[in-house]
């Protein structure tokens, strides 16, 4: 993350269509190479000058980001997202209980945990597409409906973490943020590289909870996994000495108290009953 998330490996990058499994162009598009002596631009061939760009041919990573005008102007009973959110501030100075607890988790837990962990870092809605057994090429609008979801997650991820600078406790700016837990305590010694953005909220549980969620208004049948999916990848950053629990669960809050300004937008809803027709 912080490096193949934003501004790298997801955005039109690396989701596998996006590099997301299944999926369409975006910024890991291939080079075509042709000889230069043999250019097949030297052939004549009937032109199509009635070619259309076809709605189903738009990257989703960059289709999604459609959504966020829409959601940043919603308001459920009187409020916008992040006054419905209201997080309460992390805890400043991190305690020792905190820490011991992400220490025993990476001596009791991380061993067996370690693949998930690795697989979890980057691209982690792949699990989703596991678990539902599907692609970008065979449900389509369920694909484009979960980049919805991430881009509404991600963007809420960095406002969130923004908004909990200079904790209570803390120093006057310059600026900084909730430390993660191998600042505090180097021989943590993550297994994976420390993403470039604070600890408080924990992205992986607000956008792996907000899916879920999401998922289980499509998909009722699955609700149960689709909850143990994500406390399962929400809980793998902790025992990777990624976060403290307090950040776990503040980001699993998050996630559902956004799920209503989501389930408002116009796109989201167009794109959910095309979603449905999906799974008929």
């Amino acid at each position: 993350m912080g490096g193949n998330w934003f501004g790298g490996n997801w955005f039109g990058g690396n989701w596998f269509g996006g590099n997301w499994s299944g999926g369409s162009g975006g910024g890991g598009s291939p080079v075509f190479a042709m000889r230069a002596d043999r250019p097949l631009a030297e052939i004549a061939i009937t032109r199509d000058y009635s070619a259309k760009f076809r709605d189903a041919e738009w990257d989703p990573d960059l289709r999604a980001i459609a959504i966020l005008p829409e959601f940043l102007s919603q308001q459920v009973d009187g409020k916008y997202w992040q006054a419905a959110v209201a997080l309460p501030p992390p805890t400043y100075p991190v305690t020792a209980k905190m820490i011991n607890e992400v220490l025993v988790l990476a001596v009791a837990e991380r061993p067996e945990a370690l693949g998930e962990i690795v697989e979890e870092n980057q691209n982690f809605q792949m699990r989703w597409l596991q678990l539902l057994n599907i692609t970008a090429t065979s449900h389509p609008h369920t694909f484009l409906l979960m980049k919805i979801m991430a881009r509404v997650g991600e963007f809420a991820m960095v406002a969130l973490k923004l908004q909990y600078s200079n904790p209570p406790g803390a120093t006057a700016p310059p600026y900084w943020y909730q430390p993660r837990p191998s600042q505090v305590c180097p021989t943590l010694y993550p297994p994976v590289q420390v993403p470039g953005h604070p600890a408080y909220p924990a992205g992986h549980a607000l956008i792996g909870t907000l899916t879920s969620e999401c998922l289980a208004d499509l998909l009722p049948q699955y609700k149960e996994p689709l909850r143990a999916l994500a406390a399962r990848v929400g809980m793998n950053r902790m025992i990777a000495g990624l976060h403290y629990r307090e950040d776990i669960d503040a980001g699993a809050r998050a996630a559902v108290a956004i799920r209503p300004f989501l389930q408002a937008c116009k796109f989201y809803a167009a794109t959910f009953e095309l979603a449905k027709t999906e799974w008929q």
